[in-house]
């Protein structure tokens, strides 16, 4: 008795255990599969066919007991091109011998580059979704997981070195064959990586263990470090990628994922915060809503037939990404088809030409269709998740420069990091409020710089020095219950003002 897993690589069968869910079930069998909510029955999205005594059927896998036996086919994994591109190459440390790797941890994706220590060259590129979607699209869910079973840290531990071992056997090399190894990535994901609980960063007033100041104990092994438990060591690698500390000028870095981080400053220093924006700009928590991937639409443009749709490696679309996301909200408040406020008009009260592709759902909320079979669409709820999460950014954005005492045009650029940053349209981004206007032609897109900055310190050990530098350089700002971000979330809620620009 047992249960057939079928994916699209394989097939492997596996016996169920008592009280356990086909999610925990899929969790144990190792397969790569995305559990946005992490289990609480709240996304929708751990959606697989069941075939079982009872027939065949589409369940959620999280809310479904594991029958035992029957065939549990999982949808086709998501496809689509994980950044890893990063810059120019950096200087070595020379005398070095050996292989060495350079880590990107993100929460949704790993990137992994194989170099030469002997010369810096790149002997390969490995990048894979982060091996812990099945636990949660963000890193609290993560951390629950890991408070809450007996063995949840060392589960989610033993999952990102297994990831790591198979990238590096992707490329032809095994653990043992590196000297060394850089990893750069958020704080909790350092610390899950590290086998160190990360349960201070989950709650107030979020302290991590550690902020990977001092030498890690295993040999060859170096963690970026961090700032505080929401600005980790992928900023610092970043910002040492970027060149800011060795400025004059005074920018703004901005990396917008599940958490929004920024630092603003150059040679003299930077101040820092974070904002929780959610995972919306990934697609999670929203209807139709997806991971920049295979089928995503990409991007929106509106024609006189309707809305034009660039869809990532062409074909069907089947969902939408956060930079599609950023496009059609641009796209409906400059049509004022969605108002200041963030109403989603009905067909009723839409402007000419775009009663064709709205509705109304049950409620009598507005729905925008992207496609004539209205297979694809934006809700009102939608709107307000994607609402939430640009005010967060825009509002630290404007409490960063009010506590360093900086207008917009003291700013020299804005550097977008990370792949958001990269495939987002700045001007979309601006349309609808959530970067000042005043910044788009200033930007500067830097890529993966976590990556890059990853590359730089395990090439040259000067840039190890210049990283906890960095860290020393960069003073923390707490935006939890701080009083002028309380102040300024609300009012960053509009999407436009109709006469003025309120960034100036």
């Amino acid at each position: 008795m047992g249960i057939q897993i079928r994916t699209e690589e394989h097939s492997l069968n596996i016996a169920p255990q008592e009280g356990e869910t086909l999610l925990e079930l899929l969790r144990r069998a190792g397969i790569p599969f995305a559990a946005p909510c992490g289990g609480a029955g709240t996304c929708g999205r751990c959606r697989v066919h069941l075939a079982d005594g009872t027939g065949e059927r589409e369940v959620l896998a999280c809310q479904t007991p594991a029958p035992r036996s029957g065939v549990l086919t999982v949808p086709q994994h998501r496809g689509g091109a994980i950044l890893g591109e990063s810059g120019a190459k950096p200087s070595i440390t020379p005398g070095r011998q050996g292989l060495g790797a350079a880590v990107d941890l993100g929460t949704t994706t790993v990137v992994l580059e194989l170099l030469d220590l002997s010369n810096g060259h790149s002997l390969g590129i490995a990048s894979a979704w982060n091996a812990l979607a099945p636990y949660g699209a963000d890193v609290i869910s993560r951390c629950q997981y890991g408070m809450e079973h007996p063995d949840g840290l060392a589960e989610l531990q033993t999952r990102l070195l297994r990831q790591l071992q198979d990238m590096l056997k992707e490329l032809g090399v095994r653990a043992e064959d590196l000297r060394e190894t850089v990893i750069a990535g958020n704080t909790v994901m350092q610390h899950l990586h590290a086998g160190l609980s990360p349960a201070g960063i989950a709650v107030a007033p979020f302290r991590p263990t550690t902020l990977f100041t001092e030498k890690s104990p295993e040999e060859g092994l170096f963690y970026a470090p961090c700032v505080a438990g929401y600005v980790g060591g992928d900023i610092t690698a970043g910002l040492l990628a970027s060149g800011l500390p060795e400025r004059e000028e005074r920018s703004l870095f901005l990396d917008i994922g599940t958490n929004g981080e920024m630092a603003l400053g150059g040679k003299e220093g930077f101040l820092c915060c974070a904002v929780a924006s959610g995972p919306a700009f990934e697609g999670v928590g929203i209807r139709c809503g997806m991971a920049g991937t295979t089928g995503a639409v990409s991007h929106v443009r509106w024609t006189d037939s309707g809305p034009e749709l660039t869809v990532i490696g062409g074909g069907e679309p089947i969902g939408i990404c956060g930079s599609g996301l950023i496009d059609l909200l641009a796209l409906l408040c400059e049509k004022r088809v969605i108002s200041a406020s963030g109403l989603l008009l009905g067909p009723e009260e839409a402007p000419e030409g775009f009663e064709a592709w709205l509705g109304e759902d049950d409620n009598g909320n507005g729905v925008f269709y992207l496609t004539e079979d209205q297979r694809l669409f934006l809700t009102a709820k939608d709107v307000r998740q994607l609402q939430l999460a640009k005010a967060a950014v825009a509002a630290g954005i404007r409490v960063l420069m009010k506590e360093a005492g900086m207008r917009l045009e003291d700013v020299e650029h804005l550097y977008l990091a990370g792949g958001f940053g990269t495939y987002m349209d700045v001007q979309s981004a601006a349309a609808i409020g959530m970067l000042p206007q005043a910044l788009v032609e200033k930007t500067v897109l830097l890529q993966n710089s976590s990556l890059a900055g990853a590359r730089m310190a395990l090439l040259n050990t000067e840039c190890r020095a210049k990283l906890h530098e960095i860290r020393q350089a960069c003073r923390y700002l707490e935006l939890s219950g701080n009083a002028e971000f309380n102040r300024e979330y609300p009012e960053q809620m509009y999407f436009y003002e109709e006469d003025e620009d309120e960034w100036n």
